[in-house]
């Protein structure tokens, strides 16, 4: 499973990752390829000594190919569901031997099943939705006596139980926007157990004399403050941040939310999992709204006209919109936390050192929004040089014709790169 030359319209997606050891052990519908990580980190030149950064580290891809090379690296992720699955994609000493006692007790736990009464409501309604009752009870059964073992805390059994979960559900959840009663193929726990594993053991071979978990230091907070990382240390960042486009973060990761009992609420979700992370959708205001002066005086002021215009436009569309949508509040607290972000990824940066930033600009009711644009312009007041945008590629498209309204401007999908 070697890295492949791409397209580069393939670099800011993750469809080759089913082909690359680790990094198909759990994915996410947004992200960037190996390949990606990989390109950015050839140019860099690194060496043995080099670290790397992703300040929205995700389900881990730049962690997880900088480690196949080799190479200390550092990352962020707020989400907890996230930050474990990454912890998960991290392989071990012995990691081997840990499988086979986790496939034990998850199997005793299929044999055990659990009454779903034991779901609070929010949960119980969900997930009763995307499962028949005996699979549901079944996986219940799994968490009960994995909660019981001395596997209780271990992230490749959380990651393992999560991709079977995944596997086992009758429902499309690949997106939120796919009600949960649209179907899709499901697997029986056990079927799918045996699937995950076969998969881990293939690439564990490969890698069993790897201790990955040595080289990462994974931190589960926003990246807004990075003091865990001293000034210039670090020799490459590759990453990408939301998009500003409403894609609720946390609300894609509900069904493992509840199952693992993370949070049992929408309320609960709000406050543990969209309240850290970067304002890009109106389900996370909460704590927001009444800070838009605050956060406007901390972007960089040669930015104020365009997106004082982008406010105004959304706030007058908000008026004659059926749904009310409040875009015109994700404006100002995003590029406020973008900046907080960038400023810390500068202070950590060696000097010559390159920053990777995949990213889209977005339409919200018809509005265009420039934001690798607004972006380019932060980095080059923070200090950064040579600041280069690349379009990679259109997108969208699918959207505008069937869900949303487009803007005149087509969207595209850009690498923002630039050097300390």
């Amino acid at each position: 499973m070697r890295l492949m030359i791409l397209d580069q319209k393939k670099l800011p997606t993750n469809t080759t990752t089913q082909y690359h050891a680790i990094h198909r052990w759990f994915n996410f519908i947004a992200g960037f390829s190996p390949e990606f990580v990989w390109n950015c980190c050839e140019k860099a030149n690194l060496d043995d000594d080099s670290k790397i950064l992703d300040p929205f580290a995700g389900c881990g891809t730049t962690l997880v190919e900088a480690c196949k090379h080799g190479l200390r690296c550092f990352g962020y992720e707020p989400n907890p569901f996230f930050c474990r699955i990454t912890q998960g994609k991290l392989p071990f000493k012995n990691c081997l031997e840990s499988l086979e006692k986790i496939e034990y007790i998850l199997l005793n736990g299929f044999k055990n099943p659990q009454e779903i009464s034991i779901l609070p409501d929010a949960p119980f309604k969900f997930l009763t939705q995307l499962f028949d009752r005996q699979t549901l009870s079944s996986l219940l059964g799994a968490r009960e006596v994995l909660f019981k073992s001395d596997f209780k805390n271990s992230e490749l059994a959380f990651l393992i139980l999560s991709k079977v979960l995944d596997l086992c559900s009758h429902s499309q959840t690949d997106g939120i926007y796919k009600a949960p009663t649209s179907k899709k193929q499901s697997k029986t726990p056990e079927s799918a157990l045996k699937y995950i594993l076969d998969i881990l053991r293939k690439d564990l071979l490969i890698f069993q004399e790897n201790d990955f978990k040595s080289l990462v230091s994974l931190f589960e907070h926003s990246s807004e403050n990075m003091s865990e990382i001293e000034k210039d240390t670090i020799s490459l960042i590759v990453t990408s941040p939301p998009y500003l486009n409403n894609f609720d973060y946390a609300e894609m990761t509900r069904m493992y939310l509840y199952f693992w009992g993370i949070a049992n609420s929408w309320s609960e979700i709000t406050n543990q999992v969209r309240s850290k992370l970067v304002v890009n959708t109106t389900t996370a205001l909460k704590g927001h709204k009444d800070k838009q002066d605050i956060y406007r005086e901390t972007i960089p002021s040669i930015l104020y006209t365009e997106l004082d215009d982008i406010v105004y436009k959304l706030q007058e569309e908000r008026k004659i919109r059926a749904g009310k949508k409040e875009y015109n509040l994700l404006v100002y607290p995003y590029f406020f936390q973008m900046t907080q972000i960038l400023k810390e990824c500068y202070r950590v940066m060696k000097r010559n050192a390159y920053i990777n930033i995949m990213i889209a600009d977005s339409a919200l009711y018809g509005i265009h929004i420039s934001t690798p644009q607004y972006l380019e312009v932060i980095l080059q007041k923070i200090g950064f040089r040579e600041i280069k945008c690349k379009f990679i590629r259109k997108r969208g498209h699918r959207w505008l014709l069937e869900k949303r309204d487009g803007s005149q401007i087509g969207l595209g999908e850009y690498h923002l790169e630039a050097l300390k």
